[in-house]
């Protein structure tokens, strides 16, 4: 029963953390998010909860709150299959997470950020899933038009996707879920790096999965049903720095020789768990400090434009310290402008979002980004703070202007400017011309999106700390609708 209750509850979670990301009309995740294990880490309150509830009961997170490991008790499920059957740790389940925090803590977190479970559910969703369901909306209205029904597709918002995602997410979800129905749960016993980290806490916790060799009958069922292979049913013992408390044992076993309990005291168990939780909060404290100790450098660093991240973050040094490359932000952006990196932080910050203006431009109304994010690399912003916030610097280039170069009336880079940093002055002829004022730029993208010159006479370039601009006389609201689709 009590297994039955939990994968419900891991499922619901699941099903919510996937329809916020798909739907996020329906409501921010960040709440939700923010009790996933990297956002908790950022947030040092709830990451010590997190830490301290693991040691007192085991793996919570992963029994309940983990999406990608639900995912895989699914697939696994779907398929009917036995477990792996009792086996010992390999050699992945040491080395790919440790690699993964000692880079993270030198500086790099891309190893980390890429196999965290909650950054491989989002970017799965928003660069695979949402483009698959957009598409098949697209097709079953197209076959439905003779019924009236034209714009089905209308219900998933443009997000911006790049061919490198799509394609490598769609390889790793496919073996994920090969890997997940021939074995259960693999990626959460050899690859998860917040599995690794937690069962530095879990290991002989005071609540924990016990089996009672004088109930037992060695049929192996136990055994048999465990995702992971932890359950030792010939040894009545099971590995807790490994167990994910999916408590399908306790459900398996016909003797009642499984239960819930305090572990049977082994010689010298006591001093190797002090040892363990030592060293998982020695390792916390390096990863909080990670970013003073080696500073991300801004990538790149010569003459080309800096990116630009989100309204909120306040500075790249900030935005890159704190981002957990969840993609909640990409997922609420109603201009779908913000996408994962692949070079635009460097090395050390693939995977991190980035505002990409090719895709549209940044809504004067809007700071929904801000509000959905469950790590602190963004803050909340209210509209009005919104408005003034400064992300980057418009740059105009004169030359390729069609006003400038060919003499043709034209004006979308002033109509589409909400504080009107870029306007039009009298030119020659009747024509009047674009104007730059860089104090009163929001770095919104809107000038270059509209520009019909080719190249753009405009380009944007992010400020490395977020500024905050006061309107002048003529500032104002916007003149066109911050998303119109054909701006002529």
């Amino acid at each position: 029963m009590i297994q039955t209750v939990r994968l419900y509850l891991a499922a619901a979670v699941f099903f919510l953390v996937v329809s916020l990301f798909l739907l996020p009309e329906w409501g921010s995740a960040a709440w939700l998010l923010s009790l996933q294990a990297l956002p908790a880490a950022a947030r040092w309150w709830w990451g010590i909860l997190l830490a301290a509830s693991t040691a007192a009961a085991g793996r919570i997170y992963c029994s309940v709150l983990c999406p990608l490991g639900t995912v895989q008790e699914l697939v696994w499920r779907t398929g009917g299959r036995p477990g792996p059957g009792y086996r010992l740790p390999g050699p992945l389940r040491k080395w790919v997470p440790g690699a993964a925090f000692a880079a993270a803590a030198a500086g790099c977190s891309s190893i980390l950020l890429g196999l965290d479970p909650l950054g491989t559910v989002g970017r799965g969703v928003t660069q695979v899933i949402h483009p698959l369901a957009r598409l098949a909306a697209r097709i079953f209205s197209a076959l439905m038009e003779s019924h009236g029904t034209f714009d089905l597709a209308g219900i998933w918002r443009e997000m911006s996707v790049l061919p490198e995602f799509f394609w490598t997410g769609l390889a790793i979800l496919l073996a994920l879920s090969v890997w997940s129905f021939h074995r259960g749960r693999p990626f959460c016993d050899s690859l998860c790096p917040v599995g690794a980290f937690l069962g530095l806490f879990s290991g002989d916790a005071p609540l924990s999965i016990r089996i009672s060799g004088e109930k037992c009958s060695g049929c192996g069922r136990c055994e048999m049903s465990c995702p992971v292979g932890c359950l030792s049913a010939s040894g009545h013992r099971v590995d807790s720095q490994r167990c994910v408390l999916c408590l399908r044992c306790l459900d398996q076993c016909p003797e009642g020789a499984i239960r819930l309990g305090r572990p049977p005291r082994r010689e010298g168990a006591a001093r190797r768990r002090v040892l363990r939780i030592s060293l998982g909060t020695a390792a916390a404290v390096v990863y909080a400090a990670k970013d003073r100790i080696f500073p991300r450098r801004i990538w790149p660093q010569g003459t080309d434009p800096l990116p630009v991240s989100p309204p909120g973050s306040g500075s790249h040094g900030n935005f890159l310290e704190k981002c957990v490359a969840c993609m909640a932000c990409a997922a609420a952006c109603p201009a779908g402008i913000i996408r994962p990196s692949l070079d635009a932080w460097g090395p050390a910050g693939i995977l991190v979002p980035v505002l990409d203006y090719s895709r549209g431009y940044c809504q004067y109304e809007c700071a929904a980004c801000s509000s959905a994010c469950p790590s602190g690399a963004l803050a909340p912003l209210e509209i009005d703070v919104k408005k003034r916030t400064s992300v980057a610097s418009a740059v105009f280039f004169r030359e390729n202007c069609i006003v400038l170069k060919s003499g043709t009336a034209c004006g979308a880079c002033s109509e589409h400017c909400p504080t009107q940093a870029v306007h039009m002055v009298p030119y020659r002829e009747g024509l009047t011309a674009p104007e730059l004022d860089p104090s009163l730029c929001l770095g919104c993208g809107a000038c270059r999106h509209v520009c019909p010159a080719s190249p753009k006479a405009f380009t944007v370039e992010g400020k490395r700390v977020h500024t905050r601009i006061e309107t002048g006389e003529r500032g104002g609201e916007p003149v066109m609708a911050p998303l119109q689709e054909f701006p002529f």
